[in-house]
């Protein structure tokens, strides 16, 4: 494996890959993805037990929604929750990349001051290298919001809504729209898509200019103007078990060093195989989570694209956020509490 060097994206992503059998009861088979070859052990075992998809149907697609996924991960140091015996069975956390990677593999190393350790995380710059963490019983890829060049320096801010036990997906939508209109208001692109559970994700890209200290002032300054204007249904207690169980949290906490969320198109580890869906802001009303799975992705990736692919082009300086921030602790509100308590 190499280390992750800086490296410009590239103009198109390798189109995907032809499968060849050699037995009846099929052992391992070969993807050719451009000009690298994973291999597929155990291709035929159950993955999704609600339709009975395998681990070759997941990986066929990853293949399918290509261009999106690697723009999603490209460069970030990536947790990987692996399910080695399908969905149903146990979960495996992974930031250290598994053993065995091809000398093809990137990683960056990152450190972990509360326990002065570090880890070697997957850095994605392949389609490749998504399928061969598929072979490595992959389902869902967790980035970072930075990348590997500066892994200290973020470049993107997450809107997070996070239901509590009793709220519903309408109360996720009413908060979305107000999430979108503060957005508009401070001349903010957002990039929204189904969390693939019960929430909505709005990714908004930033200049790698500010601390993770800072992004998550920021992002609780605005969290704060969603609560004001929510009628109630936003909730920003700390701690959960003090919130109100029929509440929305904007948790700004997912903007904190080394806390990571499903990426735009990963897979979730449920057995319907549902996805982390981008979609546009006029579909919200309408569609559901379960709308969106490795059985229905392919078409619509066909379709209409990837709905994140210009999300790079739309950057969001953070400076009157951190006025906000600088704003509302001289008028007595806490800064963020520390992530780790």
């Amino acid at each position: 494996m190499r280390a992750c060097a800086s490296a410009s994206r590239p103009a198109g992503l390798p189109r995907g890959a032809a499968a060849t059998t050699l037995e009846t009861v099929v052992e391992r088979i070969e993807l050719e993805i451009g000009d690298r070859v994973v291999k597929i052990s155990n291709p035929d075992r159950v993955y999704f037990s609600a339709r009975g998809e395998t681990k070759l149907d997941l990986a066929h697609y990853y293949l399918s929604v290509g261009d999106g996924i690697v723009n999603a991960l490209y460069h970030r140091p990536c947790m990987l929750h692996r399910f080695p015996d399908g969905v149903d069975g146990e979960k495996v956390h992974q930031k250290r990349l598994p053993h065995g990677a091809p000398p093809w593999i990137q990683t960056v190393r990152v450190h972990f001051p509360r326990y002065n350790r570090h880890a070697d995380e997957l850095c994605v710059s392949h389609l490749a290298d998504v399928i061969w963490a598929v072979q490595m019983s992959t389902v869902e890829f967790h980035p970072w919001n930075s990348r590997c060049e500066d892994t200290e320096s973020p470049d993107e801010w997450r809107i997070d809504l996070d239901p509590m036990p009793l709220a519903t997906y309408d109360d996720v939508r009413t908060v979305a729209g107000v999430v979108h209109e503060v957005l508009a208001e401070l001349g903010a692109v957002g990039y929204p898509k189904t969390s693939g559970g019960k929430g909505l994700h709005v990714y908004v890209r930033i200049p790698p200019e500010h601390s993770f200290t800072d992004v998550r002032r920021a992002a609780l300054a605005f969290a704060r103007e969603v609560e004001r204007r929510s009628s109630g249904l936003v909730d920003l207690t700390w701690w959960r078990k003090n919130r109100d169980p029929a509440s929305i949290f904007v948790d700004y906490n997912q903007n904190a060093r080394d806390h990571t969320i499903a990426s735009a198109y990963s897979v979730r580890g449920t057995p319907l195989g549902i996805v982390s869906a981008p979609v546009r802001w006029d579909e919200i009303p309408e569609v559901e989570p379960a709308d969106f799975t490795i059985a229905t992705m392919p078409k619509r990736f066909a379709e209409i694209g990837d709905l994140h692919a210009d999300i790079d082009d739309h950057r969001y300086r953070l400076d009157e956020l951190l006025e906000w921030a600088d704003r509302d602790e001289r008028n007595g509100a806490e800064p963020p509490a520390d992530p780790e308590e």
